[in-house]
């Protein structure tokens, strides 16, 4: 096999030179996760591979939670389709949040932080989403400080943990 075919290969794989998908839904699904660091950009990327899919119906599948957007790999912002959240949770949850250990002691960020931010939080969006400002706001009101990245792993770690608050 040569460079072009393995390149076409890639394209078919990625259906981005075929695809059979029309929904939202169906291309994060397919793929099983699909970068969402950029939001807009991720909007196009799978827009590229649905056909006549339009915005307004990609945006309504994040509303709907067809799609989930979340820190599942690598630390960075993923889509993924809402019934693959939970078993890939359970799968990749643990040892990333295990693996933040350090860096949570040195935000000062101990179980009890953790165990609180989350009380607010289930507490806070009964009533629907908020942004990640509007949480951080959250936090401060409940006494606790989203200074530096500590508002960023804690929404981090709440966003990881399938096993409740603990």
């Amino acid at each position: 096999m040569n460079l072009e075919d393995v390149a076409k290969l890639r394209l078919i794989n990625l259906q981005i030179a075929y695809s059979a998908t029309k929904e939202p839904g169906e291309v994060v699904a397919s793929l099983g996760a699909m970068q969402a660091q950029d939001y807009q950009a991720a909007f196009w990327a799978i827009g590229l591979r649905a056909k006549q899919v339009t915005l307004p119906e990609v945006e309504s599948a994040i509303t709907n939670r067809v799609i989930v957007r979340i820190w599942l790999l690598r630390g960075t912002l993923h889509f993924v389709a809402a019934p693959d959240i939970h078993w890939m949770l359970k799968l990749l949850g643990p040892q990333i949040i295990a693996s933040s250990a350090g860096r949570h002691h040195q935000l000062k960020l101990d179980k009890v932080t953790f165990i609180r931010a989350e009380e607010l939080f289930v507490e806070v969006l009964q009533n629907g989403q908020l942004t990640r400002d509007e949480m951080f706001k959250v936090l401060e009101k409940g006494g606790i400080s989203p200074e530096g990245q500590r508002g960023y792993h804690i929404l981090w770690r709440a966003a990881l943990n399938t096993t409740g608050i603990q």
